[in-house]
């Protein structure tokens, strides 16, 4: 006998019982729809975002009568909601009570007839905005609303919060009584929300539902994803769900289909490197390699040089995991990592398709590494991204995952790193005098690149000790940034470096070599922008020191 089985059945008969005792208390029906043979056209009687909603499950249709089950019988807007429907519809709804398990079963076999029917990546919903949207505009607005709606609108606000508010992750993080809402602003996690676990498995099931993930899986790590809407807005969403003490922590990335891409001029890149940039994306052939960790930018930038290079007469392929943007006159692939579409894959197709310029999402073995510096060497121009924690770190990286050195030495025209910093909030903005070591420090950082100052920093470096920072305002939630930069070190290979290549050489070495040619250094970008008044040194070190 499976004891799992039968501790399951057990747990599972207890949970029926109460259910049915509570039925019995409030004089309603009472159904067990755990193995039920839901219909399809029962299915579609009601929608599926309003379903998980009101927590709803119709299962059986006679004539004009349609039963159906209710996880929360009690609750007034549910049965308001089933009043304004009888009348459009023509039909009578005859409610009944249910458990969680049988309301989980009805979605999972809704769910399951969903994917057969079609096998898009998750749905399209949209948000009830009622006056959210208006109420909503920071984070304190967040939480005095999340505290106020009830169970079936947690979702909205916090997605439309984290819409208002610029957030480019979403974080849900269960405890022991309450859940924690974050969200990720400009690259920092802020705390949004604190509510009660008791609205914590409603919020779950939802998400998990639109993006089509296992309702029934909660021991394990799943993946999906689905597209929101307000006021014509739409936003892609993806979605991780990761088990924890005390249930399943959720993250979701927002990507908005509306935000327009940048323009390379437009990512605060200092004129040398925007110049040096440039250069090497009007080579026909060759590789440009961009390095930074998740959320630095890379992805940007390489669209950016997408934009750039886009003409007609230039066929673009790109090879993505996932498609974060779309982009007209761009042949977009996205790849599946772990099916049968890999990277590799993928880009031997490309080189079929006959393309001029190739972008590659990430190069992270060695079959993509050489399949990319073939495709380089054959006159194609081929943008990706690599895992290093600088530009000549790239080196030592590629050399690792197997390429050959006679084969990398000829193939790379550029090679960049970047981080991305936040930026002085402009309605809070003062100047103020730094400690003297940091001063100090400072001043020490950009001595060896001083010949290639502009003239207005060498007077900021050599007169009043004097910085700016954010002083922490409405605008801003307080923190004294918005929004992030660019800070960027660019690499063009020369026969020296080569020398290395050949010899392959430590990454000490290349960054040595680097340095005494001039590379002005992720660190020294970002101190350049302390003195033009745009983030602070403790941005900067935030982000460069421990790299």
């Amino acid at each position: 006998m499976d004891i799992n089985n039968t501790l399951y059945s057990l747990n599972h008969q207890q949970e029926e019982r109460h259910t049915q005792e509570f039925a019995e208390r409030l004089k309603m029906p009472y159904a067990d729809l755990s193995g039920y043979p839901f219909t399809d056209d029962i299915l579609e009687v009601i929608p599926a975002d309003q379903i998980l909603r009101y927590k709803v499950m119709p299962f059986l249709k006679i004539g004009k009568n349609i039963k159906i089950g209710l996880l929360e019988p009690t609750n007034q807007e549910t049965l308001n909601y089933l009043k304004s429907l009888e009348k459009p519809e023509g039909v009578t709804f005859i409610p009944s009570v249910i458990s969680n398990s049988s309301f989980l079963y009805g979605m999972y076999i809704y769910q399951k007839r969903q994917q057969q029917k079609q096998q898009s990546p998750g749905q399209q919903t949209a948000l009830e905005k009622d006056n959210l949207s208006d109420q909503i505009k920071n984070l304190v607005d967040v939480g005095k609303a999340a505290a106020t709606v009830n169970v079936t609108k947690t979702f909205d606000v916090i997605m439309i919060g984290a819409i208002k508010v610029g957030a480019s992750d979403v974080h849900l993080e269960p405890g022991e009584s309450e859940f924690l809402v974050r969200y990720r602003i400009d690259g920092v996690l802020k705390d949004a929300a604190k509510l009660p676990m008791t609205h914590y498995k409603g919020l779950l099931q939802r998400i998990k539902f639109s993006a089509k993930m296992k309702m029934d899986k909660i021991g394990e790590p799943q993946d999906g994803r689905f597209s929101i809407t307000l006021a014509d807005q739409r936003v892609d969403l993806r979605v991780a769900t990761m088990p924890s003490a005390y249930g399943e922590g959720v993250v979701i990335r927002l990507l908005s289909q509306d935000k327009s891409m940048q323009r390379l001029e437009r990512l605060g890149f200092r004129p040398d490197a925007l110049a040096i940039i440039r250069q090497a994306i009007t080579r026909p052939h060759g590789m440009i390699l961009n390095t930074g960790p998740t959320g630095s930018g890379k992805t940007t930038t390489l669209y950016a040089i997408l934009l750039e290079v886009r003409k007609p007469g230039i066929k673009i392929i790109t090879l993505e995991d996932p498609i974060e943007y779309r982009i007209e006159g761009v042949e977009q692939s996205q790849v599946d990592p772990e099916g049968s579409y890999t990277f590799a894959d993928g880009l031997r197709g490309t080189l079929r398709a006959d393309p001029d310029v190739i972008m590659v999402g990430e190069i992270r073995d060695t079959e993509t590494a050489q399949i990319a510096v073939q495709a380089a060497l054959t006159g194609h121009l081929l943008l990706s991204t690599v895992h290093a924690n600088s530009a000549p770190a790239v080196y030592t990286r590629l050399l690792d995952i197997g390429v050959k050195p006679f084969l990398l030495a000829g193939s790379l025209n550029l090679i960049m790193a970047q981080r991305l910093v936040r930026t002085i909030c402009p309605k809070c903005v003062e100047e103020y005098q730094p400690p003297e070591p940091i001063w100090q420090e400072i001043k020490q950082s950009l001595l060896p690149i001083l010949n290639r100052l502009d003239d207005k920093i060498k007077q900021r470096l050599n007169g009043q000790m004097l910085l700016k920072r954010g002083r922490g305002c409405t605008e801003c939630a307080n923190d004294g940034f918005v929004g992030r930069q660019a800070i960027i070190e660019v690499l063009k290979p020369n026969t020296e470096i080569e020398t290395l290549v050949a010899r392959q050489a430590t990454q000490a070495e290349f960054f040595d070599l680097a340095v005494k040619q001039g590379m002005i250094t992720m660190e020294q970008d970002g101190l350049i922008k302390v003195l033009e008044g745009i983030t602070t040194p403790e941005e900067v070190w935030r982000v460069t020191k421990d790299n």
